[in-house]
């Protein structure tokens, strides 16, 4: 993560796999939305109406995918994409997908940040239900009163047939956050899904429950480092093999790159 911000994030064609196979997924619940943004506003406009339309299709479909979710952890703006939303016995369930290579079952240390992952969508789902964050702090993290959708971006709204009165960054965010707090008991049971990037098969799902205890040691831990109180740190000596599939192994970074040239 920090090699991402200091050198710039390099898009490997595991990542571009990854999201081919997440496009095929999302155009399996989700009606296109084709639009195409000429600046910030109209690109957060763009995110939060198609996450708005995901959400008001829940109830019929049972599912939908690619919802963004937008939070603060201690002050931290944090946003994301949920894969899918389900409603599975009255309640609504989170899932992550996850691309592999091959169709072995990952590994405890190979979840771990997925796991970490959807904690954190959990917890912000949580957090705007219960109130804790909404459409005032978004507005104030974002400046959202202050940005104007460009005239092209207004004429393609106009196309799809959005309607006027729907046609600003703060009045969508408000109708987003209003469809998020109203979808329902969202359950504690979390759920990741591996899928062979090359086959599209799914290879493992793998469910477990949200411990609340659990995210705030987390939080504690990640925050220490936001906060400039230690640095960042490698990989543990037994994941090494994480190097294997990291773009900066062996030139930006070099933390294992002397013991693995010697074995």
């Amino acid at each position: 993560m920090e090699y991402n911000y200091r050198y710039g994030r390099k898009i490997t064609a595991q990542i571009k796999e990854g999201r081919a196979i997440h496009e095929e997924l999302e155009s399996e619940t989700n009606v296109p939305i084709i639009l195409q943004p000429r600046n910030y506003p109209d690109a957060l406009y763009r995110d939060l109406y198609r996450s708005y339309m995901a959400l008001l299709s829940l109830p019929e479909n049972k599912r939908t995918r690619e919802v963004s979710i937008y939070g603060s952890i201690n002050g931290y703006t944090v946003v994301g994409k949920i894969d899918e939303l389900q409603t599975n016995d009255g309640e609504i369930t989170i899932l992550e997908d996850k691309t592999k290579q091959s169709d072995t079952i990952p590994s405890e240390s190979q979840s771990l940040t997925h796991k970490v992952q959807i904690m954190t969508y959990k917890k912000m789902v949580d957090d705007i239900k219960d109130g804790s964050y909404g459409l005032a702090n978004f507005t104030a993290a974002y400046h959202t009163d202050e940005m104007a959708l460009s005239e092209e971006f207004k004429r393609q709204l106009d196309a799809i047939k959005v309607q006027k009165e729907l046609q600003g960054v703060s009045k969508i965010a408000k109708r987003f956050f209003d469809a998020f707090a109203s979808v329902g008991k969202v359950s504690g049971r979390l759920h990741i899904r591996y899928i062979n990037q090359f086959s599209g098969k799914e290879i493992k799902l793998y469910k477990f429950d949200y411990r609340k205890e659990e995210m705030d040691d987390i939080i504690k831990y990640i925050l220490k480092y936001w906060n400039g109180e230690r640095e960042s740190m490698p990989v543990p000596e037994n994941e090494q093999w994480k190097c294997n599939y990291c773009v900066f192994f062996g030139k930006e970074c070099k933390v294992w790159y002397k013991q693995k040239a010697l074995t």
